[in-house]
């Protein structure tokens, strides 16, 4: 029974297998699993068009690898050592096209272009060309510094001192109308007033003329009320020492003149007639006076040269124009090979 049942068996398989052609196996397809998605790290000069090609070999499908790292905001944009996924390209395929992601536009911060400054260059320092004053046919000054809150003669920056302000000039209404009379005048508080100095008068040294008075600014004062109905002031700023006696002079803004663009050194001379601080010796950064001024010719910025007769006549130093009066004008001494000399020469050649 047992060998009836065996060849019962292997007559069946044999029927089986001359159903199918020679040659051809018989199998069943068992599916197999769908690959774990990759991890792929951007390099320099990746694309995901690239990507696309070389990991799934479809150029084309890359707008659905874009749209499953949504990390990356613009396709067009993507940096090095940037982590994406890489599904296999059977899952790609399988995935409905999802619409398209908005692209992030790039805005590009306009390019800072510098400013370059422009630093203004001063022929000479703001306290050095307010302090040097001018030369003056007559002495401008009206009121005086009275004296000191301390009682001191001399002052100088942070210290009070009771003035007597400029005045108007009014006719004494019962006395004669040429009677000219000065009344002080109400302070204003926070009002400011230049200090002057009539130095001396100055002659010319070649011609002895009277050129007019020296005015010198010693310092700068500002009115902060009364005491018993005296006005007082603060000195601002001092440049010298200030003195009772001293006279006001109403204020205004002084800037220093700008180094010019170009040089201009215009054929004009004359006399080198007095210095700022009235020494006769002068060197290099100290000013001095000219015998010429804005009715000459000469303007702010002008340079010039100064001569020695002493034994030839040749130049010495340069000097430039600060300030202009109707017949004078200061001037910096910019430079000098030896010393110069009031009453010296001065123009170009």
């Amino acid at each position: 029974m047992r060998k009836l049942l065996i060849c019962v068996i292997l007559s069946f398989a044999c029927s089986a297998v001359s159903l199918y052609p020679a040659g051809e196996a018989f199998s069943v397809e068992i599916p197999a699993k769908d690959k774990e998605p990759e991890e792929y790290i951007i390099q320099k000069g990746d694309t995901l068009w690239d990507i696309s090609d070389t990991k799934l070999h479809d150029y084309f499908l890359w707008p659905k690898l874009w749209n499953v790292n949504p990390q990356i905001d613009n396709p067009d944009l993507i940096y090095p050592g940037t982590r994406i996924i890489i599904p296999t390209r059977e899952q790609l395929m399988r995935m409905q096209p999802p619409p398209m992601k908005k692209i992030v536009p790039v805005v590009k911060k306009p390019r800072r272009i510098p400013v370059k400054r422009i630093t203004r260059r001063y022929i000479v320092k703001k306290d050095l060309y307010i302090a040097s004053g001018w030369i003056s046919p007559e002495f401008p000054g009206r009121g005086k510094i009275l004296y000191s809150q301390t009682g001191r003669r001399m002052v100088g920056r942070g210290d009070i001192v009771y003035v007597e302000l400029p005045g108007e000039e009014t006719a004494a209404p019962s006395l004669s109308p040429k009677l000219v009379v000065a009344r002080e005048r109400d302070a204003t508080s926070g009002e400011r007033f230049f200090i002057i100095r009539d130095v001396k008068i100055v002659r010319h040294p070649v011609t002895d003329e009277i050129l007019g008075h020296q005015i010198r600014v010693t310092g700068i004062i500002n009115v902060t009320g009364k005491d018993d109905d005296v006005t007082k002031a603060k000195v601002i700023k001092s440049f010298e020492e200030i003195r009772s006696g001293d006279s006001l002079l109403p204020f205004r803004e002084m800037k220093p003149p700008v180094v010019p663009d170009t040089v201009n050194a215009p054929r004009i001379s004359g006399y080198i007639v007095e210095s700022h601080m009235n020494s006769r010796v002068v060197s290099q950064g100290d000013i001095v006076f000219l015998d010429k001024g804005r009715d000459d010719g000469v303007s702010v910025g002008d340079t010039f040269q100064v001569f020695t007769e002493v034994p030839v006549e040749r130049a010495i130093g340069t000097l430039q124009v600060i300030s202009l009066r109707p017949s004078t004008s200061a001037a910096l001494i910019q430079k000098n090979s030896q010393e110069i000399i009031i009453g010296m020469k001065w123009g170009n050649k």
